[in-house]
Formats: structure tokens, C-alpha cells, sequence
């Protein structure tokens, strides 16, 4: 079967502006990184924090902001989409808003100066949570003897 001339180039330049689009799209991808360290247990969005240090990793496209924060302890991460972006109340400088809901401290903002946004995020919602922390090996005890 010949490939007809016409449609041919019609899909060769579709190809090429898809591809161009989507190469745009990652090349205008913001990043930002930070770290924090929580004094409490701590819920952001279905994740659950426990004490400790954490990083995390902003990035920012064309398919909207998504945070990922990993603790520095257990390694393990979580990913958290904000609910909304609005102007920072500072220029300068980063901040974690934390508040507090029936059932503990929650993270209400990410405000950063320095990229002129603040993430705001609701109070938790009931339902499943996921955990950034190892779980602690459990000791199995075993009893050997002869009659």
C-alpha cells in the first residue's frame, strides 16, 4: 500500500509539533528544593510525617506544582499536589505553615519568597494515610530445648 502523499505530510508536521510541545513543555519545568525538620507528627495531604528531617522537591510545569518530600531518616518519599497557589506574604525566604485539626498538626502553606508563591494545602480529610517511616523491625523470639 503507497502512503498518500498529502497525509502523509499532514502527520509528519503533526508529529513534529507534538514533539516540539512537549520538549517546550519540560524545558519551562521550574524546580526548587528545600528541607525542614518537624518537631511533631505531621499530616500533609495523605501523607503522614513523623518527627524528623525532611527534603523536598518542587517542580512546576505545564501540568501543574507537585511536591515530593522525602525524609532524611528512612529515605522513603510521598508526592503532594497543592490545593492553590497565591502571592507569598514575604518576599524573602521560605516557610512551612503548620496548623492544627481534631486530628493534629497538618501543613496549611508552603510560602517561597524567593519563587514569588505560597502552596496552600486543606486540613486533612478522614481515610487512608501513608506512613514516611520505616517500620520497626520486629524481634521474633524463638525457644529451642530437648525432652
Amino acid at each position: 500500500m503507497k502512503p498518500n502523499g498529502k497525509y502523509f505530510v499532514v502527520r509528519a508536521v503533526l508529529f513534529v509539533l507534538c514533539t516540539v510541545s512537549l520538549l517546550s513543555a519540560t524545558g519551562n519545568a521550574e524546580t526548587a528544593h528545600g528541607k525542614f525538620k518537624l518537631p511533631t507528627e505531621t499530616r500533609w495531604g495523605k501523607l503522614l510525617l513523623a518527627p524528623g528531617e525532611y527534603e523536598f522537591t518542587i517542580s512546576s510545569d505545564a501540568a501543574g506544582t507537585m511536591i515530593t518530600v522525602r525524609s532524611k531518616e528512612s529515605g522513603w518519599s510521598g508526592m503532594i499536589m497543592p490545593e492553590g497557589i497565591s502571592d507569598p506574604v514575604s518576599a524573602e525566604g521560605s516557610s512551612l505553615q503548620l496548623a492544627q485539626s481534631g486530628d493534629g498538626a497538618y501543613v496549611r502553606s508552603l510560602a517561597l519568597g524567593d519563587l514569588g508563591m505560597t502552596l496552600n494545602f486543606g486540613a486533612p480529610k478522614a481515610g487512608k494515610v501513608t506512613r514516611l517511616v520505616q517500620p520497626q523491625p520486629t524481634e521474633v523470639a524463638s525457644a529451642s530445648g530437648s525432652h
